[in-house]
């Protein structure tokens, strides 16, 4: 029987392979034999970058960091970050051969904001105290905008693509916390082994909690609103099981941080409920802020009486939040901090450039704010803030445009929930309010140069500039 032409080239194919493959072992150049997987990928990146982008979603909690990120800020984390550089290249050079961006995804106010906040780091980074260290930051920061803010956003525009990508992270992210609670199993559930069960796939309890907390809202929107997603009685009910068992998680995680982003997600919801608007929250936030600084000095009295440490006990852990007298996590804090705000005040216009609070921070310490966990060097942990790091690395202006990117989300997020209806209104929702958890846990941390926090971070960014891409399309087609 005649083969067909098919059937030929894929024989002809296979034995080319094992030619290749004898010869590389052969002349002992077995490097070589990552050359076929190479150019799949890379022809799957050309012709299916979709299927790499729902490849990503999932792999990017499990994936594996080469170097440690508790010492350094650039980092090579697999399988994920080099298909993130082959789509980034693909996407610049096809936007450079076809001679054309995505407007209206650019042109958006959101997309603007961050696209003035990545032109500031660039000129930042070129008057930097370290070049070589806000290089590498900034054009790892801007393949994520790329590939996961700006191709996402085109995408997006298919909400089916939305729900397939929101469940390949929903999945992965259970298994990374079933490998994570496994391991805390061993230890009683302490919160001494709580701190490092999730290794190999991250170095500590704080970037994991902040992980799994973009998940806990998408949850909790698919399970009170799935019927507006298209979802079914037993989906939701399946969901609603999810929900609690990332909450466990998360509180199993002994990351106070992360219980307060939840509590904040859930108030925001239920103001969404309320119809409450945005400037009504923003003038009540005014109120509080400017009370609060009249009566700093009672408030300091208040909390130096709260001794409740770090423990085991949730209820204790959850307390010591306030501690600012004994508890070492606390302290430290407040010790990052204070040296992050002498290192804008030493260059309070450029900063001292992307990357290079880590490297910088220990010669502005105070001896008397030090603690039993600082070291000298000024290694082994960042500024433990998403709002003073671009102050100190970006100066005033840094700060200025992340604020202004915070807040802009807002109302993005507001305006959605007034004006849509169904399956966008709620997807909309279901990524603002995992975006609220990560800009509440950035006031006590900062993870967003790995890629477990950038990947989600700007793919529900992504979502919001999509369905809002949709909205001003659908306004001006009724205005026609």
């Amino acid at each position: 029987m005649e083969l067909s032409l098919d059937i030929k080239r894929l024989y002809t194919l296979v034995g080319l392979f094992f030619v290749y493959s004898l010869a590389a072992v052969y002349f002992d150049l077995l490097f070589l034999l990552a050359a076929p997987a190479v150019l799949a990928l890379l022809w799957l990146t050309i012709t299916k970058p979709k299927l790499i982008l729902y490849f990503l979603a999932f792999a990017t909690p499990l994936s594996v960091h080469l170097i440690d990120e508790r010492v350094s800020t650039i980092n090579i984390s697999l399988p994920t970050e080099p298909l993130i550089i082959l789509l980034f290249i693909g996407v610049v050079f096809k936007a450079f051969i076809a001679q054309k961006l995505l407007v209206a995804e650019v042109t958006t106010i959101l997309s603007l904001i961050i696209l003035a906040d990545f032109s500031w780091l660039v000129v930042t980074a070129v008057n930097s105290s370290i070049p070589l260290i806000s290089a590498k930051y900034v054009l790892m920061k801007s393949w994520y905008i790329v590939v996961f803010y700006f191709l996402l956003s085109r995408y997006f525009q298919n909400h089916d693509m939305i729900k397939k990508y929101l469940w390949c992270l929903i999945v992965s992210v259970i298994i990374l916390t079933l490998y994570t609670l496994y391991n805390h199993a061993s230890g009683g559930f302490s919160r001494e082994y709580a701190y490092t069960a999730m290794r190999p796939f991250l170095p500590d309890h704080g970037m994991y909690a902040a992980c799994i907390s973009f998940i806990v809202p998408i949850l909790f929107v698919f399970t009170l609103h799935g019927n507006s997603l298209g979802y079914g009685k037993i989906l939701r009910i399946v969901c609603a099981l999810l929900f609690v068992y990332m909450v466990i998680a998360v509180a199993l995680s002994f990351t106070r941080a992360s219980w307060l982003s939840l509590a904040t997600a859930l108030l925001f919801y239920l103001l969404f409920l309320g119809n409450v608007r945005l400037k009504h929250i923003l003038m009540i936030g005014a109120i509080v802020v400017a009370v609060i600084v009249v009566n700093r000095d009672s408030l300091l009295v208040d909390l130096s009486r709260n001794k409740k440490e770090s423990d085991d006990n949730i209820e204790n852990h959850l307390q010591s939040v306030s501690n600012v007298t004994s508890d070492p996590s606390n302290l430290e804090r407040l010790n990052r901090w204070s040296s992050a705000i002498r290192l804008w005040e030493e260059k309070p216009l450029m900063g001292w450039g992307p990357g290079t609070y880590t490297s910088q921070y220990g010669q502005f310490q105070l001896p008397h704010e030090m603690t039993i966990i600082s070291t000298n060097a000024g290694t082994l942990g960042g500024v433990h803030s998403e709002y003073l790091r671009p102050l100190a690395e970006s100066g005033i202006v840094g700060l200025f445009l992340y604020l202004a990117f915070v807040l802009y989300t807002f109302v993005l997020g507001f305006k959605h929930q007034r004006v849509l209806e169904g399956s966008s209104k709620y997807l909309s929702l279901a990524a603002f309010l995992g975006l609220i958890t990560y800009f509440t846990h950035g006031v006590l941390n900062n993870y967003t140069e790995f890629d477990k926090i950038a990947v989600p971070l700007y793919s529900f960014l992504a979502i919001l500039t999509a369905i809002e891409v949709a909205y001003q399309h659908d306004q001006k087609d009724s205005k026609e």
